[in-house]
């Protein structure tokens, strides 16, 4: 059956898919708690790829149906608060996927690790999220970029392979902007250099208050420059940028891609600032010829031939590969009585165990997981990150707005 993404999923309706009934249970439940309003183009890529993996089986986990429940946030904490307060309520609901955005997770990461919210985040990146708090167990898990390794990334990218001299930092005054400053600050510190200019900007930054930020990014003498940001405020950042002639390389990091940031920041503006974008390497999977990443292609209706096609590819191949992961652990305890009998909150915490000790590889577009997650302890930070350094690449527009591989 092809996938039919339509306007009324977004909208948050229940749908349910035809497939084997279970006489185990009445359908599971999968929330996907994103914002499907300011940035509609990462929510409904990391629905899009949740769904066609869930196809591949019949829309079931482990011999149990399963409803896709689409939240819409919209980029508000306490609005994922409620969302995360409803699914303990919901004796149905079994995971939650997270969306673009970091702030839910770093504000709720006790209460989730506290009460047993199986959280699972193919997008938000900032790195304290998949760390856990002394004496709680984590219930986190993350196949994403994870912050904790992008600042060294990005200094290597900007520094080692392009030659930047002086780096300024422009981040977004969130949570996420500020973890990134450290990360980002430590790393340049190792190539024995302090950042030109730090600026932190607020979420819906006005016309003025971008040109004054980027005034000074010139001033300063930046010749490069690391951008964490929204779309819309990023895309604002940047056309100040170009209006005041600053002679400034922009790598930013992948919050630009979840919104309508190519309509907004032209290819005239994206070329003088040689605009590079951090990513994940499916477009360079897709150049080797994935196998997985072209079954799951043609599995969207209409069929896409490349995942350029896609407004917010990374959400996708995330969205897709966690999936896969998850029917992996539910595949594995399928036989266990407390999967057939027990409760729901028995059956999240087995489904968590087995997420962490997986006994046999998954394969997804990104790689081959074998395994993604370890058992956490406080002495193994990464074990809840299934990618790593050697798994984050950086992309260019192309004139039509698309990305390619930069590399």
């Amino acid at each position: 059956m092809f996938i039919k993404f339509c306007q009324s999923l977004i909208a948050g309706a229940f749908v349910a898919f035809s497939g084997p009934v279970s006489a185990q249970s009445s359908p599971f439940e999968i929330y996907i708690d994103a914002d499907y309003s300011i940035s509609s183009a990462a929510a409904q890529s990391i629905e899009l790829g949740v769904r066609t993996a869930l196809e591949e089986v019949n829309y079931q986990l482990a011999g149990v149906d399963v409803r896709i429940r689409p939240m819409d946030h919209r980029g508000n904490v306490k609005r994922s608060r409620r969302t995360l307060e409803q699914y303990l309520k919901n004796d149905a609901a079994l995971a939650v996927f997270g969306g673009l955005h970091s702030p839910p997770y770093l504000a709720h990461k006790d209460f989730i690790n506290e009460h047993g919210v199986l959280t699972l985040l193919p997008w938000s990146a900032a790195g304290p999220i998949t760390r856990g708090s002394a004496g709680m167990e984590n219930w986190i898990f993350r196949l994403s970029v994870d912050d904790a390794q992008a600042g060294d990334f990005f200094i290597q990218e900007s520094i080692e392979r392009n030659g930047c001299q002086n780096m300024a930092f422009i981040l977004l005054e969130t949570g996420w902007g500020r973890a990134n400053q450290k990360t980002l600050t430590a790393a340049l510190a190792q190539h024995g250099r302090d950042p030109a200019l730090v600026e932190f900007f607020s979420a819906a930054i006005s016309d003025s208050t971008a040109l004054g930020l980027a005034t000074r990014v010139k001033r300063a003498g930046a010749d490069c420059a690391i951008l964490l940001s929204n779309w819309d405020d990023g895309a604002l950042v940047l056309n100040a940028l170009f209006e005041v002639e600053a002679e400034v390389r922009i790598f930013s990091h992948w919050g630009v891609m979840g919104g309508e940031f190519t309509s907004h920041v032209s290819a005239q503006v994206r070329d003088a600032l040689d605009l590079r974008v951090l990513q994940t390497c499916g477009l360079r999977r897709e150049r080797e010829g994935s196998a997985v990443l072209q079954n799951a292609l043609a599995r969207l209706e209409p069929a896409k031939a490349t995942l350029s096609e896609l407004a917010a590819p990374t959400g996708f191949v995330h969205g897709y590969d966690l999936t896969r992961v998850l029917i992996a652990a539910a595949d594995q305890v399928a036989e266990t009585e407390v999967w057939q009998t027990g409760s729901i909150q028995e059956r999240r915490a087995v489904l968590r165990a087995a997420l962490e000790n997986l006994q046999a590889p998954v394969e997804g577009i990104l790689d081959r997981y074998n395994p993604p997650f370890q058992p956490f302890t406080p002495g193994v930070l990464d074990a809840h990150e299934a990618l790593g350094l050697e798994d984050l690449c950086v992309a260019r527009f192309r004139t039509d707005g698309s990305l390619e591989d930069a590399h």
